[in-house]
């Protein structure tokens, strides 16, 4: 396995001190957490993806021109379960769980039809804040509310008990009050695609708040449902893309009893057209239901912004021509040399925007551009009185994945600029830090000769006029850390992308980590 994907041995439970190059700027205070995983094997037993390993959490926090390191495993029900058990005994995504060797054969295979009781809380992909709360999330039932300065679990919360879905996304969206919004699955009585929203807690002291379903949507096959890992919200609107990536619900049932992973149960359907379903927040009903806004396949992980504009949904994502990504984040994949040899091989993810009318005059002569915007590329043809097709818009001439945006002021909003890690297929630098201007349809970067950096994080500059005003905040790997090189946290000016400074803690490498957020204090 890469040296980046192996276990890492060391935690840091008390802040350590780090070295400033530079000068950090007397406005950041607060805390860049980081989610992601950090061990990949119990015992004699080894996880098979990405999303599966025991999570571990970051924090660096910044105050007084000083920055702080900490890192810590997160103790989850899961987490605890296999560390006495000295094995994987938790079914994650991608790895089943290890039988126990003191069972016969007979006792093993009557196991595989006793409910699991203990469904996995290994909250590893993001953080995410419920008003002045710190919450970790992964694709699962089960959140954890985390204290932020220690990294401790302060309650797990079962999001199905407090609205009607069996499990949620990792990527809610949040208003400044503190509603949340997101998006899951419910079985209960047949698969649905449930829109979700929490109210804010009246006070710090009160319980999770009671949730809402704000629409249904079933899917196209009683035995199939759209796989999703984020969605999009504008301020009246959500917006779910139904694409081609599939999971066969027959496939999930038999998967325990095959002793396969869940994830065996996704497929990708090329001959399917990603759609796209608009939903009123205000009721729930859907926008235009007799009418299908569709686009050729693609996949998604993440979805930049949206908005509305002179009655049209502008739709910022970062495809995937297929589900080779998809695919990539096996474990096997990531091996030795063949790692970034195996990352070459799958197409750059674009920045693309897609644009959706919501007046529709079906009057207008077959074949018309429904797009009245001036300012893009982007179309949506009338096919017919019931079919859109939409083409998109590529919003740069690199690839670019883990989107960022000035998340506070302009998500949903008509925006500028966006943030995240370039993605060079061809290039010298695979991993670069890039910045994209979808006005302009131009880009900066910041590269360093082998190194690796996280999804860089926006924190804006309270005093600042401009929707760039603020820095970057990346954790960045360097690959020849064994020969003695250090780790660093990179700060930015988010407007020329130029170094402003780097910490070194000491510290040989960071985990290949997934998700971030920045908190002020």
């Amino acid at each position: 396995m890469h040296k980046f994907y192996k276990t890492v041995e060391r935690e840091y439970n008390e802040p350590v001190e780090g070295k400033v190059t530079g000068t950090i700027p007397p406005w950041i205070r607060g805390s860049l957490y980081r989610n992601g995983p950090g061990m990949y094997e119990v015992g004699n037993t080894k996880f098979n993806h990405l999303f599966d390993p025991m999570a571990m959490f970051q924090r660096f926090h910044v105050s007084d021109g000083k920055a702080y390191y900490q890192c810590r495993y997160f103790r989850s029900d899961t987490y605890n379960r296999n560390m006495a058990a000295n094995r994987i005994v938790v079914t994650e995504v991608g790895t089943v769980a290890f039988p126990d060797p003191c069972k016969n054969i007979f006792q093993r295979f009557l196991s595989y039809f006793q409910p699991n009781d203990q469904p996995r809380d290994n909250t590893l992909v993001s953080f995410y804040p419920m008003k002045d709360e710190l919450y970790a999330s992964t694709e699962t039932d089960a959140i954890h509310k985390v204290d932020p300065e220690t990294l401790d679990s302060l309650g797990k919360v079962e999001i199905s008990k407090y609205v009607a879905v069996n499990m949620a996304t990792a990527h809610p969206h949040w208003d400044r009050d503190g509603t949340l919004h997101n998006i899951g699955y419910s079985f209960a009585k047949g698969p649905k695609v449930c829109l979700i929203k929490f109210p804010p807690k009246a006070r710090p002291e009160d319980d999770f708040p009671q949730g809402k379903v704000v629409a249904s949507l079933s899917p196209c096959s009683k035995f199939s449902i759209n796989y999703f890992h984020s969605f999009a919200m504008t301020e009246n609107y959500y917006i779910f893309v139904a694409q081609p990536l599939y999971i066969n619900l027959l496939k999930v049932l038999a998967a325990q009893f095959r002793g396969v992973p869940p994830i065996s149960a996704i497929e990708w359907w090329p001959d399917i057209k990603a759609k796209f379903r608009i939903i009123r927040k205000s009721n729930g009903e859907e926008v235009s239901p007799d009418v299908t806004y569709e686009a050729d396949p693609f996949m998604v992980f993440h979805h930049i912004n949206a908005y509305e504009d002179n009655e049209h949904i502008v739709i910022d994502l970062c495809a995937f021509e297929n589900k080779d990504a998809f695919e990539y984040v096996n474990l096997k994949n990531l091996q030795g040399d063949q790692c970034l040899e195996n990352w070459r091989k799958i197409d750059n993810p674009e920045a693309r925007r897609y644009i959706l009318p919501l007046n529709i005059d079906k009057e207008m002569p077959l074949q018309s551009n429904l797009v009245k915007l001036t300012y893009t590329e982007a179309s949506a043809t009338l096919v017919n009185q019931s079919t859109i097709n939409c083409k998109h818009e590529k919003l740069a001439s690199i690839g670019l994945e883990f989107p960022q945006i000035h998340y506070q002021k302009y998500n949903t909003k008509k925006y500028r600029y966006m943030y995240g890690v370039g993605w060079h297929k061809d290039g010298k630098h695979f991993n670069t830090l890039a910045k994209i201007d979808v006005q302009s349809k131009t880009y900066l970067e910041w590269a360093e000769d082998n190194t690796y950096p996280s999804e860089p994080v926006f924190v804006p500059d309270p005093d600042g006029a401009e929707e760039d005003d603020g820095v970057l905040m990346s954790a960045v790997n360097d690959t020849d850390f064994e020969s003695g090189k250090q780790a660093f946290l990179l700060i930015l000016n988010a407007k020329t992308m130029h170094e402003l400074v780097r910490v070194h803690f000491n510290i040989p490498r960071f985990p290949r980590d997934f998700h971030g957020l920045f908190r002020n204090t």
